[in-house]
Formats: C-alpha cells, sequence, structure tokens
C-alpha cells in the first residue's frame, strides 16, 4: 500500500548518502582519508566473488518490485564454488577445456589469451582472461568491427555476474589457474591408470582438485577475509571450533540465505568500492571504466589486454607490497557506481545508481527492523548488545540517527518528517553503514553488522565441512592411496593464494606481472 512513498523515501535518503563522509585522516599522510588500510582492494572483489556464491536469483527484488519465483534464491548449498564450476564437466560443459581429442575428459576450466594492446607481442601466449567467445550462426545482432575485430560477446563462466567488471573475471581467472594447477598437481601423484579406466580416472581427479580448491578457499573466508570485516570480538565468538549460533543449524537441503543478509548487511561491500585502481606497473583505471570492461558491454575491446591484467601485489599485501586499500565502510559510495549505463533508472524516481537499489530493494523483502533484530540478540546474546551503546541505548541511536540526517540537507531535501521515519525505522543496508561509520570509523563492520554476517558465513561452513576431511591429506585420501598433495602448503590467506598460482602455473616472471 505504501510502496510509492517508499520509493520516494529511499530516493531521498539515497540523495542524502550522496554527501561525502568527513572521515578523520590517519597517522600515515601518504593515505587518503577515506582509504582503509585493514583491508587491501582485493578483499572488496573476494567478497563480491562469496555474494555470487551465495545467492543467485533471476531478477533483483529492486526491479521486480515483489517477491516471487525471479527473485528467489537458485542456490541450494552453500560454499561450494557453484560460480565457478557450474554443474561440472558434464552438466556445464562449456566451462571446460578438452583433455583428449575424443572428447570424454574434461577436467582443467577453460581460460582466455590475453590481448596486446600498448606492449609489444611477447613471446607465448598467457592465458591469463577468462575464457570469452564469439557469438556464430545464431540469431541475434553482430556487435563485431567487420575487418577489425570479432565481438567476444559471451564469457564462458558458470556464473555471468563473475564478469560485471575487470577485476571480479581477473579474481575468477585466478581461481580457475589454481583449480587446473590442481589438476596436474594430482595427476603427477595419482597410479598410472590402464587405458580402461582413464575416463574414471579423469573425473577422479577433477574431483579432487575441486574439493581441494573448495577447501581452501573456505579456509581463506574463514581466516582472512572474516578476520579482516567483523568486529574482532564478533569474530571471536564466531571463528572456534564450536561456534554459539543465534539461529538453529539448517538441514541439509533446507539452506536458506535469510533476506537480512543477502539484501541487508553484505551489501556493506558495496561501500568498500574505491573511485580508481593502479590495476598493475602498467596502468590505473577508473571505477567507470573498471566496470564497463566486460563481454557484454565492450565485447570489441574483449579478450582484457594487458593494461587490464591483474597484478595481484596491487590488491593484496603480498611481500611487503603496498596494494589498492578498499574505501572506509560507510553510507557512502564511490561515484562510479552510480553510472546511468550500469544502472540505469528503472522506476518513476528516475535515480540511476546501484544505492538506490540496495535501499529499495531492502525495503521490499519484508525483511525484520533493525529494532527487532536488536531485541532478538539482547534476549538470546546480551553480552552482543552491551559491547555498543548504539545497539543498547535506543534514544542515543535514534538520536545519532537523526542528527546525520539533519546534515548536509541541500543533498537529500529530507523532510522532518523523513527523519523521524529514517531514525527510527532505518532501512538495515543504511544501518548497517552508519553504524560501521560510527564504532570503528569505517575501518570494519560495527557489531550488528558483524553478527548477521558471522551467522551467515560460520554457518554456511559449518554445514558445508560438516562430515568433510579437515586436510587436504585427508582429501587425498577419499580418492587415492597415496597423499597427492605431499609437501603443499597451507594456504589460509589471498595473499597466499595468489603466491602459490604463480608458483604452480609458472607465473614468477609472467608479462604483464602477475605478482
Amino acid at each position: 500500500a505504501h510502496v510509492e512513498n517508499v520509493r520516494s523515501l529511499m530516493h531521498r535518503l539515497s540523495r542524502r548518502m550522496d554527501a561525502e563522509i568527513a572521515w578523520p585522516s590517519h597517522s600515515d599522510a601518504s593515505l587518503q582519508r577515506w582509504e582503509n588500510p585493514a583491508i587491501p582492494s582485493g578483499y572488496t572483489y573476494l567478497l563480491q566473488f562469496v555474494a555470487h556464491d551465495l545467492v543467485q536469483s533471476a531478477i533483483p527484488l529492486s526491479i521486480a518490485g515483489r517477491l516471487g519465483a525471479g527473485t528467489s534464491n537458485a542456490r541450494h548449498m552453500p560454499l561450494q564454488l557453484e560460480s565457478l564450476y557450474g554443474s561440472g564437466p558434464v552438466g556445464s560443459p562449456h566451462l571446460y577445456a578438452l583433455d583428449a581429442p575424443n572428447d570424454d575428459r574434461r577436467t582443467k576450466l577453460r581460460l582466455g589469451q590475453m590481448r596486446w594492446k600498448e606492449a609489444p607481442r611477447a613471446a607465448g601466449c598467457p592465458f591469463r582472461d577468462i575464457a570469452r567467445a564469439k557469438a556464430e550462426n545464431v540469431t541475434g545482432i553482430d556487435r563485431s568491427i567487420p575487418g577489425q575485430r570479432p565481438a567476444l560477446t559471451e564469457a564462458l563462466v558458470a556464473d555471468p555476474r563473475n564478469d560485471d567488471h575487470a577485476i571480479i573475471s581477473q579474481l575468477t581467472a585466478m581461481f580457475a589457474l589454481l583449480h587446473n594447477s590442481l589438476v596436474d598437481l594430482v595427476r603427477r601423484g595419482e597410479p598410472v591408470s590402464s587405458t580402461n579406466a582413464r575416463f574414471g580416472a579423469a573425473y577422479r581427479r577433477f574431483l579432487c582438485a575441486r574439493d581441494a580448491l573448495t577447501s581452501i578457499y573456505r579456509n581463506i573466508i574463514r581466516k582472512d577475509a572474516m578476520r579482516r570485516v567483523l568486529d574482532p570480538a564478533i569474530y571471536a565468538a564466531y571463528s572456534g571450533s564450536n561456534p554459539r549460533f543465534l539461529d538453529q543449524a539448517a538441514a541439509p537441503g533446507e539452506w536458506r540465505i535469510p533476506f537480512e543478509f543477502s539484501h541487508g548487511a553484505f551489501r556493506f561491500g558495496h561501500a568498500m568500492v574505491r573511485p580508481e585502481y593502479r590495476i598493475n606497473d602498467l596502468s590505473e583505471h577508473d571505477l567507470n571504466n573498471t566496470l564497463e570492461k566486460t563481454s557484454a558491454n565492450e565485447p570489441v575491446n574483449m579478450p582484457l589486454d594487458e593494461t587490464w591484467i591483474v597484478q595481484w601485489s596491487r590488491f593484496f599485501e603480498i611481500n611487503g607490497s603496498r596494494p589498492n586499500f578498499s574505501r572506509r565502510i560507510g553510507p557512502y559510495l564511490s561515484d562510479g557506481l552510480g553510472n546511468d549505463h550500469i544502472f540505469p533508472a528503472f522506476d518513476a524516481t528516475e535515480r540511476v545508481g546501484l544505492l538506490y537499489r540496495d535501499l529499495l530493494g531492502a525495503s521490499l523483502a519484508g525483511m525484520w527492523s533493525v529494532d527487532a533484530l536488536i531485541a532478538e540478540i539482547a534476549a538470546r546474546r546480551p553480552d552482543f548488545i552491551a559491547m555498543s551503546r548504539l545497539l543498547g541505548d535506543r534514544a542515543w541511536r535514534v538520536a545519532q540517527l537523526r542528527e546525520w540526517l539533519s546534515q548536509a540537507p541541500a543533498y537529500g531535501r529530507l523532510t522532518s518528517a523523513d527523519i523521524e521515519t529514517l531514525s527510527n525505522d532505518p532501512p538495515l543496508p543504511f544501518f548497517i553503514l552508519f553504524e560501521a561509520m560510527q564504532q570503528p570509523q569505517g575501518l570494519h563492520l560495527g557489531p550488528l553488522g558483524s553478527i548477521i554476517v558471522a551467522e551467515v558465513i560460520f554457518g554456511a561452513l559449518a554445514m558445508a565441512g560438516s562430515g568433510q576431511p579437515g586436510s587436504l591429506a585427508e582429501l587425498s585420501d577419499k580418492y587415492f592411496p597415496t597423499d597427492v598433495f605431499a609437501g603443499m602448503p597451507d594456504i589460509e590467506c589471498m595473499a597466499r593464494l595468489a603466491e602459490f598460482t604463480a608458483e604452480t602455473a609458472g607465473l614468477q616472471q609472467a608479462v604483464p606481472a602477475f605478482l
């Protein structure tokens, strides 16, 4: 009944959030005030990759306008790397390279050659991009430039969102490179198979490599990504061997992502996006260019050229490197996320950009209010609420929200009635950003955001790991009589994953640089 009023109010709130935040300065004067030295920017995109692995729907709720079949989550098992592997070599053969001329084995993920643009063509053909293809002998518009360049309109990835921009497609390519290296590692350590048994051996090899990469991926989420983005006390409460969850664990097959996570707290990653990125030693690109580098938007400029091939020491701290740092977490998004080509207007407000979509989607989802969440958590874990005055003192919370909303009146043009409504019942994604800005000054999530994220991520990890081998050696034992991963290091952070990928894929001296 109130949907048009809600759209109008979310429009005005999104306008208020266009005002830049006056962050305190860092002790290191070389840092921009908005930069967050605690979280290198590679984690922004690891979190996006994780989001794609947890939630997939046919149409965004903000655009659909109401809940329905098209907005339901197609992911029914958490953190399985479905967004990388799809349905495997049989169910998603287009993702996999042929291993043999008779097309009986596909164990490695496809990769694509990069394109040389500004540098002389180097020796060899580095496969550093996701696989991309031209749509031939099919209906539709051909976007090729005749006589110059074919349009590679088809990104051969399991989840098309993993080609949403240049950085996420490069992260996807790195995971694919590591999977392919693990296949080679398994092949070298596995027993020799007879000719008639090679077909089964190939799939055993694939499954072993997939399980290994999935185990590494979950380990990094647990020990690296969550440690950086969660409130330290909340991280300590959930990261142990036997966390005490607020919600009862779902039975296998019944797992669902709550809207309070997917349309609420986990949207915080959008606030971490920088306005520009130093991609490698050759180039720096602004966010608009980064978002437009996809097969959907620029098929004639695909595959990625050397100015877009990511040097991972620019995104993670590797051997003392100084990476691009993420933006501090708060109620403000980089201007590029207001790109009217990538995020056009879709309703009568004519509001473009990602921020309005986040706020509206949360308002339409029918999720718990901030007050209700705090009250329920206080009943179950009063120690969590006691750590934050913003959560424990409602009058203080409303006053702090009212004060912030009343500032910068030229932006949102919020009325006094708007301010009272939003102060007393803030949209969850907005409050999560506001809380992060207030309590840890944007360096990580505040307590409420941390609780919601920890409940879902650690709950998913607990369910996904139930009954699974605890080490790579135990995992190998599921498939082979010998340890095919003997001597392989523990990988618990993204920096080590990038280093190991460079070692095993022979990319230490790559041009452009991999590390």
